[in-house]
């Protein structure tokens, strides 16, 4: 093809005719400029369809992901409830007098108070997003909020909890194990076990502290809406299946 322009605009040059070479020449420049631009067209249109492909497939990855990491979320703070309403179930019993306390009641309030959750989340698809450019690959900007968002809320609750389970395991179990030993249905009733501890203001401030924690946890997770964002999350993602995602 460049062959063949070349001979045209040899002959005009070798016939003289300086004008109609320019107008040749102009209009040649003009169909390159115009491939150029159709070249570029079908590059972008090319990307545009690779993007749109990865979109997909990452809303599919989020939305399966966020549907467990509920899951999972519900499951843990399920049990944290469960763990405050034997915590403040042991608080009813103040002040503790030994003789006329229920130990087996006690003693099986005490075991189901530390539950040591840990929630066990899903990241995968974040960490995908984490390695290119959010803007390019999630086209909803409210989606986009919300993955931010629910960036921010994880953080806040994955430090809270670290928190609370380091109180756990590091001040309350040590103490209550210097004093009972497991099974605690067993161990409260062994000879060697000083029952008076149960009386101490110390082991009421350990339960207050983890019932208190607890709260703390679970207002913290009403406060910033994470179960919505979850939710939010979860339908927006699902809605590229359905053909109107935008």
């Amino acid at each position: 093809m460049l062959k063949f322009f070349r001979h045209i605009r040899q002959r005009l040059i070798n016939q003289g005719k300086f004008k109609n070479y320019l107008l040749y020449a102009v209009g040649e420049i003009i169909l390159v400029v115009i491939g150029i631009l159709i070249a570029l067209q079908v590059n972008n249109w090319n990307q545009d369809r690779t993007l749109k492909k990865q979109e997909k497939v990452l809303l599919e990855d989020i939305h399966t992901e966020f549907k467990y990491n509920k899951q999972e979320l519900v499951y843990v703070l399920k049990r944290y409830q469960w763990a405050l309403k034997n915590a403040e179930q042991i608080q009813a019993f103040y002040p503790i007098e030994v003789e006329n306390t229920n130990l087996d009641s006690l003693a099986s309030h005490l075991k189901r108070v530390q539950f040591q959750g840990n929630f066990d989340y899903s990241n995968t698809s974040m960490e995908k997003i984490r390695n290119a450019t959010l803007s390019d690959i999630i086209s909803n900007k409210e989606l986009r909020d919300l993955l931010y968002q629910w960036e921010v809320a994880l953080a806040d609750y994955t430090e809270l909890e670290q928190e609370m389970l380091t109180f756990l395991r590091e001040r309350f179990q040590p103490v209550i194990d210097n004093y009972v030993s497991k099974p605690y249905n067993e161990g409260i009733k062994d000879s060697r076990v000083r029952l008076e501890f149960f009386e101490s203001i110390k082991f009421e401030g350990l339960i207050n502290r983890r019932v208190g924690n607890i709260k703390n946890l679970l207002g913290r997770v009403s406060d910033n809406g994470i179960l919505e964002v979850m939710d939010k999350i979860i339908e927006l993602s699902d809605q590229n299946k359905k053909g109107d995602f935008h």
